[in-house]
């Protein structure tokens, strides 16, 4: 007799159990058909309308890199920087500096003379350089520190003139 108690209340639970799995399944489906998929970017798409953000504006500059307008001096070569040489150099006086990156140790100032390595191999950097002598240019320079912390060396990452 207890046995047959425990079967039959068995039973109704089961019954019942598998009623309300059949009904949250439904609810689910039903959940689905209304939601709106969220489309993922895919490549080529413009970000913003292709609009893009002033760099400086939005202090996005990369690290130990600092962007200046400078006017060129003189471009010459095989100049010794931190005791390392180097095939090309510049020396530009600073005009304005529209912004640093993290990590600067030191800080550039406006009206002052700096030296700067090109990069090796760019023989375009050099020729733009040649033909804006004594002209005001837009660069961005990364800052390395010398071996024994009391110079800084800093080298060209890109070269654009004003026009």
């Amino acid at each position: 007799m207890n046995k047959l108690v425990y079967i039959i209340l068995f039973a109704i639970l089961v019954s019942c159990k598998s009623t309300s799995i059949a009904q949250e399944n439904e609810k689910k489906s039903s959940n689905t058909e209304n939601k709106v998929k969220a489309r993922k970017p895919r490549f080529g798409d413009s970000n913003n309308g292709g609009i893009r953000p002033n760099v400086v504006s939005q202090n996005q500059i990369a690290p130990n890199t600092i962007h200046l307008k400078v006017v060129v001096l003189e471009v010459s070569g095989n100049n010794n920087i931190c005791d390392k040489s180097y095939d090309n150099t510049g020396r530009m006086l600073v005009k304005n500096v529209k912004g640093y990156g993290s990590g600067i140790v030191n800080m550039i100032s406006q009206n002052k003379e700096l030296i700067i390595a090109l990069r090796k191999g760019i023989a375009k950097d050099i020729s733009s350089l040649q033909k804006n002598i004594d002209k005001e240019i837009s660069i961005v320079v990364r800052e390395k520190p010398c071996t024994d912390f009391n110079q800084t060396m800093y080298e060209t990452v890109t070269i654009s003139s004003i026009d």
